[in-house]
């Protein structure tokens, strides 16, 4: 079974995760620049957009997908790696995996992750 990862971290912490991430095994993943709004805002950081006519703060979400088995060990990594222990840390979501099929070869499964 495969499980779905995402992580909206610090972009000052992003490379710290990512590296841990990759030495964890994660052998593909995907980085996006984001803004967070709501409870999960920085108050020292929070920037003001007219265009969201709201407060932001800049973040990274990292996403990848895994075997099941490894959500505990990497969902930990991530947490790890990523904890200031202060306001606007981020969060992280897991979500179940249907199907994977790498376009390229149309080779489906966890074979498709490497």
């Amino acid at each position: 079974m495969l499980t779905e990862i995402k992580a909206v971290v610090r972009i000052e912490l992003t490379e710290q995760v990512v590296t841990a991430l990759k030495e964890a095994g994660v052998p593909r993943l995907t980085v996006t620049h984001v803004r967070s709004v709501g409870s999960g805002v920085d108050p020292k950081n929070t920037k003001f957009s007219l265009e969201l006519g709201t407060g932001y703060t800049e973040k990274a979400l990292v996403q990848f997908v895994c075997d099941a088995r490894r959500v505990e060990y990497l969902v930990g990594t991530i947490t790890k790696h990523g904890q200031t222990g202060t306001a606007g840390d981020g969060v992280v979501f897991v979500t179940p995996v249907d199907r994977v099929v790498k376009i390229r070869t149309g080779v489906e499964g966890a074979e498709a992750l490497i």
